[in-house]
């Protein structure tokens, strides 16, 4: 319909311009030049719209792909009644007017489609900064809290320390014994918790990814769950559109504390590291179910959480699907569920 409402309206304005004369006397020249117009115009179109094969992979777009499906079902109409009517002899002027009124209003249609598009992804980037800047409060909240606890520690590990000296010299082996256990040992367990894994947050330059993570961190802890974070390296932005980055990793986190949570060892880990060429986070949970190596995790259904719960998996599926730099595998071990996403990363 593109070419056809591309290409009358054309050959109708040229013609127009030239003369009708002119365009019998060099009928093949002109029906050439048209050709090469209307291919570089439509090449134009494309371009300056944003139509490509992935402007129809976003399902946030479908409600409004509904509406515009239904509007250029009636110009496709309308383009096969101008051309019966161009094929009548004393009516071919209304036909080509009818092509040019068709191509004017495709030009609106993916006008009003670029708008809407403009307008979503607006929505979208907005919804995101208010969910950022929710989180870093309770990120800052946290860290403030963990500050005042080590240094509240600091002091207190000079008063194990004096403990530990009194009791060596004296030679008291029991007392070295009850305070080592007792005092250190504890000590050393309470610095080891999993509350401290925040800190790995400042790594993560992404500001989406790391709420992201950090809501998840609150999410396990809320739902008793023993969340390990591992981030070694700056992390810089991954190679992957913000809205699909949020979705994946929204399934991904969300369905790993849930299935944790479920589990009797209710343990998660979470590590993002960077290699020479990609980037690979490593999402891993216990769980209560084993699954049996035929079963495809990405079918519509399945999840570690039960049977029927699993529409995300799907979904994050579809989504990776676009990405040629992007590697999602699964690993089932026992009672742990392993997911490892790479990014091939781009030069930096």
């Amino acid at each position: 319909m593109l070419y056809n409402g591309t290409h009358t309206f054309i050959s109708v304005t040229l013609s127009s311009i030239i003369g009708d004369y002119l365009v019998s006397q060099h009928e093949e020249i002109f029906y050439l030049i048209v050709l090469l117009l209307t291919y570089f115009s439509i090449k134009k179109i494309i371009t300056y719209f944003h139509l490509e094969r992935n402007y129809f992979d976003k399902d946030y777009l479908y409600p409004f792909l509904k509406k515009v499906f239904f509007a250029l079902l009636l110009l496709h109409i309308l383009s096969f009644v101008s051309d019966m009517v161009s094929t009548i002899k004393h009516l071919n002027s209304f036909g080509s007017i009818l092509s040019s009124i068709v191509f004017i209003s495709l030009l609106l249609t993916f006008f009003a489609m670029n708008s809407h598009k403009v307008q979503m992804e607006k929505e979208i980037a907005l919804k995101q900064k208010k969910f950022e800047q929710k989180h870093l409060q309770n990120y800052t909240d946290e860290i403030v809290g963990l500050y005042n606890e080590i240094r509240g520690f600091r002091h207190d590990y000079a008063g194990m320390l004096v403990s530990m000296q009194m009791a060596i010299d004296s030679g008291d082996l029991k007392e070295i014994d009850r305070v080592y256990n007792e005092v250190l040992v504890k000590a050393n367990h309470k610095l080891r918790s999993d509350k401290y894994t925040y800190f790995d947050l400042n790594n993560i330059e992404d500001s989406a990814l790391r709420s992201l993570v950090a809501q998840s961190i609150i999410y396990a802890r809320n739902n008793s769950v023993e969340f390990t974070l591992e981030v070694k390296d700056i992390i810089t932005r991954l190679p992957i559109e913000l809205l699909d980055l949020v979705r994946i990793m929204s399934v991904l986190l969300n369905n790993a504390v849930e299935g944790s949570a479920d589990s009797y060892k209710k343990q998660m880990e979470v590590a993002v590291i960077k290699m020479d060429v990609e980037t690979v986070i490593v999402i891993q949970n216990s769980c209560k179910m084993t699954m049996n190596p035929s079963e495809d995790l990405f079918i519509l259904g399945f999840s570690t959480k039960g049977r029927n719960r699993g529409l995300g998996l799907n979904n994050v599926k579809e989504i990776l699907d676009k990405y040629d730099n992007i590697i999602l595998e699964t690993e089932m071990e026992d009672s742990t569920f392993r997911q490892i996403i790479r990014f091939k990363r781009e030069f930096e």
